[in-house]
């Protein structure tokens, strides 16, 4: 029996990590994920032997940018290294792939941009963004609300700012305060979204959300 493809995802918010799972775990069905939310326990599972291929958040806790990518290149050269992150110059990409990283997804982009990604990279070959993808994630808030909105037009404006902050990992009582609402109004506005996406919790809805590309900005970062 053929052995299942272990992929590491390192993403300090857990939500977020646990929909990129799910999507990974759709698309690939031989596929095993493991979700961790530091850089000391992504070493930890890379050191037991625990990973084939490894999602890194560019921005997470224990990281420290390229000298963390570095350190990882050199301790572990054979597992292909796909980044993720929210802001990251051209610079920077250039300085990761040159230090071995063999892909890049920015979180602008779908969950599927991040299927793509691992099938490229463990065919031996590299994923880079597209020009139009790095121009998406600079869009001004409301542009990118408006194009989310055109892909599911079921979603209010307001659902859609909500389900974005729920991808962030935030509870019903931060995304309150962040807009000014009261509570009781953020559940009203989650039950109404799961309905609408007929999913039946947050892990679902953002999962189902990365994959249409009605959540194309990572709150947060």
């Amino acid at each position: 029996m053929a052995q299942r493809l272990r992929v590491l995802v390192a993403d300090d918010h857990p939500l977020f990590s646990e929909a990129i799972a799910d999507q990974i775990g759709a698309a690939l069905e031989d596929a095993q994920c493991t979700c961790v939310e530091t850089l000391d326990e992504a070493l930890q599972e890379l050191n037991a032997g625990n990973a084939d291929i490894l999602i890194l958040d560019w921005d997470m806790p224990g990281m420290n940018g390229l000298a963390s990518v570095v350190d990882i290149r050199e301790r572990f050269p054979s597992i292909p290294m796909v980044i993720l992150s929210g802001f990251i110059d051209n610079i920077e990409i250039q300085e990761a792939m040159a230090a071995g990283v063999q892909g890049f997804v920015p979180k602008s982009m779908s969950g599927k941009a991040i299927i793509s990604a691992i099938s490229v990279v463990l065919n031996g070959g590299t994923y880079m963004p597209t020009r139009n993808s790095r121009a998406d994630e600079r869009r001004p808030e409301k542009e990118r609300s408006s194009a989310a909105n055109k892909q599911h037009p079921a979603l209010t404006s307001r659902e859609t700012e909500i389900l974005r902050h729920l991808a962030s990992g935030m509870t019903n009582k931060e995304i309150a305060r962040q807009l000014g609402l009261q509570e009781v109004t953020i559940k009203m506005h989650t039950s109404r979204i799961f309905g609408k996406l007929n999913v039946r919790n947050r892990v679902q809805a953002v999962s189902l959300a990365l994959a249409a590309g009605i959540v194309d900005q990572y709150a947060g970062n």
